[in-house]
């Protein structure tokens, strides 16, 4: 695993339109258009991780905003300025060969997801276990611990560029409860500490789903080994050059053709289908593609 800490700040209608649009047209479905692909979870430190079933895109968005996705009562005193945060993320993903493997092979792709899904419950019980908000007046705060948290998981199968990039984007909410003997409630989480622990998070993630023995024996199954330096399969290790070439740059015509119309359109955000113009532009050529 790699990758830092997403701090998402703004309106929760934006940030369903960003899981919505992470996607290709390798597969092209959307929250808005499903019966859910968000999982939630429930976690604290006494009961470890429960799941919680999936949002459809408006429970995802009223979750954001930091309410009850079921009954949309908010959690708390929300802030509603533009600085508010509402979530951390941080990506659970893996060496490119790995997906190179699993879409060639349907039984190290379930495999492989199966184990990133073990590796993000570890990481969500982790949290949960060390995450802390801070409490009392400006100047006389102090941490304490959390006493349960809420994280999604969203699953994409590719890049923005549309090559093979299995991956989960975990996202852990910003209102957590927590607080002093008797005065529990739904608070703030501590972002600088979440951030400060991201080594950690990577590294609990990497090593779940290397070691995770379901993947590691459906890769054998289909003749694969991994590289015990790179974590890298060998076989395939040739290919992501090319892949990673032209992913490049169809990303760097998605981000000319994102960069030109907001440019046009100041202080909006791109819906979901003004994003699947630029994919498919994107891709249409190899020169750098006309935008709208």
């Amino acid at each position: 695993m790699h990758g830092g800490v997403k701090v998402y700040r703004g309106a929760a209608s934006a940030a369903r339109a960003y899981v919505e649009a992470d996607r290709s047209r390798v597969d092209d479905y959307y929250l808005a258009e499903s019966s859910g692909l968000a999982r939630r979870f429930g976690a604290s430190p006494a009961e470890g991780v429960q799941g919680l079933g999936v949002l459809d895109g408006d429970g995802y968005e009223q979750w954001v905003a930091g309410r009850d996705p079921v009954i949309g009562l908010a959690r708390g005193r929300l802030r509603q300025d533009s600085n508010a945060v509402r979530f951390v993320e941080i990506t659970v993903n893996g060496p490119k060969t790995w997906s190179l493997a699993a879409a060639l092979v349907p039984e190290v792709a379930a495999a492989y997801d199966a184990a990133q899904d073990r590796a993000a419950e570890q990481i969500i019980a982790w949290v949960a276990g060390h995450a802390t908000t801070r409490v009392g007046p400006r100047g006389r705060q102090v941490q304490v611990p959390v006493e349960r948290i809420e994280a999604v998981t969203v699953r994409h199968y590719t890049s923005r560029a549309g090559d093979p990039h299995r991956h989960l984007h975990l996202q852990v909410n910003a209102r957590v409860f927590a607080g002093p003997q008797g005065q529990s409630q739904w608070r703030g989480l501590h972002t600088v500490g979440f951030r400060d622990s991201i080594e950690a998070l990577n590294g609990i993630g990497h090593s779940a789903v290397m070691c995770d023995p379901e993947f590691r024996s459906a890769l054998a199954a289909a003749g694969f080994a991994l590289d015990s330096a790179t974590g890298e399969v060998a076989e395939l290790a040739p290919y992501v050059g090319a892949f990673s070439e032209r992913a490049a740059q169809i990303g760097r015509n998605i981000d000319r053709c994102e960069a030109g119309w907001r440019s046009a359109n100041p202080g909006q955000e791109p819906g979901p289908a003004v994003r699947r113009s630029w994919d498919r532009r994107a891709w249409k050529e190899a020169r750098p593609a006309d935008c709208p």
